[in-house]
């Protein structure tokens, strides 16, 4: 999970400098890896996003500025 969490956090960074969008991270149903991702990743760089109802093994990550 540790070398999935970095690619995230690389990924997520480029696509907000470049101003890509909305991502969709495929997390499979393990929510261990998404806690991980949620607590390591989205909250400290302070990222918007959801687990939608009908696909709990996707992350949606909304493009919000860096702080």
């Amino acid at each position: 999970h540790k070398e999935a969490v970095l690619k995230v956090e690389n990924s997520l960074i480029l696509n907000q400098l470049c101003k890509y969008g909305q991502l969709e991270l495929i997390t499979g149903k393990s929510k261990q890896l998404q806690l991980k991702i949620i607590e390591e990743v989205l909250g400290v760089h302070n990222f918007s996003y959801y687990i939608p109802a009908h696909n709990a093994g996707v992350i949606i990550v909304e493009d919000n500025e860096l702080l």
